[in-house]
């Protein structure tokens, strides 16, 4: 611990180094005094707040009104709930008892069986338990294998609607006071403004609209039990936290999105009540001007992560959902244009077999999934249900030059490459090393495929590896890095590499992309990386050349990370790898390959063995082309 802390001190410099201990001085002392006068009077509501909040409205009435009417997602599920197959039946009441049983499988957990009273400050995953202080004398992170998110997702309560759903579907009274159980659980042991579930207010915005969408789904049964007004009276201590602690900066992101798609959804419950109104005025304003900060203008989400792209428009689905229902105050015409041009992206960017490339951070995040808890994070299709919208599988070529994604299709071809960015007004959160690299897929199956996130947390080597320049379809020159990987574990990642394209050409059978970046001329000999991708429909095959222009001469390396491939071998100076029926040729005109022993990780902590492709070689003073042709047999 000692060594990080020094090594970070050296990072930032004196100066930096002496600002920050006077924040968290400053910090520590507000949370001293907070910390003393919440344990001595914890914020409760006073006798006759909830029913004003209600503004005269029954709890049932308030549910099963407002609130239901500003969740139509919610609403659907509750109507699908009466024409399941009996396959399907079972399966959501098995998994309802896995939650009966206190059995979860949360960020690469695995299936792990909590004790009968649910410990919600702790990681189960490490056994790291997080103190019961006031929010502002927490730690974000321990210098150990612990997870700061897995108290954080448990409390989200993504699996409650499921529960939810599960009595409406059986009439089963178990899963009703496992609601009410759990619900109480959490409140007694987590006063608010107290311990790591009010650390971060995107997580208490995300919770607070779970338990509106459960508490929505049984509330003819839920509001007769005493435990549903407590549940009420937190969730109006969770709009008042939200309210009063939102993430907002300069530049925004996800965080300060959920803490005002959040605040949207539990204003839909004290809508006809003042605080709830203004509420949601604030939240519609919000959200339309998070659109416009959020979303580029070809509808891709600005922090270079398809995946939090996915989390980004369930929000603004959602959120524009509620503030419909309310109808408090209009939303410009401009929200929906561009909220349809981030469906466009997802259309485009979906592959052959119906997932989504994981390009940039990947941390499973969500916003009230429903009936979809626990299913593959890597589909996004559900995005154009919640939006009430088809899905018509894209035919042709598509770029998104703001957003930095190009895709190349032919037929039953799909490449993906990225060149943009790094998001965020050049902050790069959730942006990885990975400017020109590439997916490549033939029908529905990946050949060249991302690698994903790993974890950010629990395991400091292996985040700096998967967001690695050599751990994306790319080059490297001379190990360097495109951009300088940040300390464990911040996010911050700049843009020095500044990717450009500089050709795109879209043809009937073959579509070619051009670009380059900037993140090796900080080289002692700078170096500037060229890429050409052409995709031939015709010849089944995708030709790659990369250009460095320097004055000096490098190492050259080259990673072609495989999608789940049946075995891998290089003869004759060719790499081939199959794919059931299909196989992949790599061919290098100039670099030795090999295969080398690589990651993939499906889920946010969860990595299985990968086999990838590496290429050799080295580039002479001056324009220095090496080309590569994989072609699909």
């Amino acid at each position: 611990m000692l060594r990080r802390r020094l090594e970070r001190l050296r990072e930032v410099g004196p100066g930096a180094a002496l600002r920050a201990v006077g924040r968290r001085i400053s910090t520590r002392g507000r949370g001293l005094a907070l910390d003393r006068a919440r344990r001595a009077r914890p914020l409760q509501l006073r006798a006759g707040e909830l029913e004003a909040a209600l503004g005269g409205l029954g709890l049932e009435e308030a549910l099963r009104g407002p609130a239901l009417a500003g969740l139509p997602t919610v609403a659907a599920f509750e109507r699908s709930l009466s024409s399941l197959a009996e396959r399907e039946r079972h399966e959501l009441l098995r998994r309802a008892d896995e939650i009966l049983a206190h059995r979860f499988d949360l960020l690469g957990s695995g299936p792990v069986e909590l004790n009968p009273e649910i410990d919600w400050s702790r990681d189960f995953k490490s056994g790291r338990r997080w103190p019961l202080r006031h929010r502002l004398l927490l730690p974000g992170f321990f210098f150990d294998d612990s997870d700061i998110k897995v108290p954080w997702e448990l409390s989200r309560f993504q699996h409650l609607p499921l529960l939810a759903a599960a009595f409406r579907l059986s009439g089963e009274r178990r899963y009703l006071t496992e609601v009410g159980a759990q619900l109480d659980s959490w409140i007694i042991a987590n006063p608010v403004e107290i311990g790591v579930n009010w650390a971060c207010t995107m997580d208490v915005a995300i919770r607070a609209a779970n338990w509106v969408a459960a508490l929505a789904l049984c509330a003819e049964d839920a509001a007769r039990e005493p435990w549903a007004k407590r549940a009420a009276a937190s969730l109006l201590l969770h709009g008042r936290f939200i309210r009063a602690h939102l993430e907002t900066a300069e530049a925004r992101t996800n965080h300060y999105l959920s803490d005002i798609a959040g605040l949207a959804v539990v204003a839909t419950l004290f809508s006809h009540g003042p605080e709830g109104a203004a509420w949601g005025a604030f939240a519609t304003r919000e959200l339309a001007a998070e659109m416009e900060h959020q979303v580029r203008e070809d509808g891709c989400g600005h922090e270079a992560s398809i995946p939090y792209h996915r989390l980004v428009s369930e929000l603004l689905i959602c959120g524009a959902q509620a503030a419909d229902a309310m109808a408090l105050a209009p939303l410009p015409d401009s929200y929906r244009e561009r909220l349809g041009r981030m469906l466009d992206f997802v259309a485009a960017y979906t592959r052959p077999d119906g997932l989504a490339p994981q390009i940039g951070d990947n941390d499973d995040g969500r916003f009230l999934p429903l009936g979809e808890y626990g299913s593959d994070y890597r589909s996004h299709l559900h995005l154009f249900r919640q939006a009430g919208r088809a899905y018509e599988p894209p035919r042709r070529s598509r770029r998104f030059p703001a957003g930095g994604y190009y895709v190349l299709r032919h037929d039953e071809l799909y490449a993906l490459v990225r060149c943009g960015d790094t998001g965020v007004y050049g902050i790069g959160g959730h942006a990885h090393n990975d400017q020109l690299s590439f997916e490549l897929s033939c029908g529905g199956v990946p050949l060249i495929e991302d690698p994903g996130t790993g974890t950010y947390y629990e395991d400091e080597a292996e985040r700096l590896r998967f967001r690695s320049t050599g751990f994306h379809a790319t080059l490297r020159v001379d190990s360097a890095e495109q951009n300088e990987l940040p300390a464990y574990p911040r996010f911050p990642l700049g843009d020095r590499s500044h990717a450009e394209a500089t050709a795109w050409e879209a043809g009937e059978t073959a579509t070619a992309f051009t670009g380059r970046q900037h993140g090796f001329e900080a080289l002692p000999q700078p170096a500037l990386h060229e890429r050409r991708l052409e995709l031939d429909g015709e010849r089944r095959n995708l030709t790659i050349v990369d250009t460095v222009f320097s004055d000096g001469e490098h190492r050259l390396d080259w990673t072609f990370p495989l999608g789940r491939c049946d075995a891998v071998a290089v003869r004759g100076g060719v790499a081939r790898a199959e794919f059931g029926e299909l196989r992949l040729a790599i061919e290098a005109d100039d670099a030795e390959l090999e295969v080398v022993e690589g990651s993939y990780s499906p889920a946010y902590g969860v990595t299985a063995p990968r086999p990838f492709v590496a290429a050799r070689g080295r580039s002479r003073p001056g324009a220095h082309a090496t080309g590569f042709t994989l072609r699909i047999e």
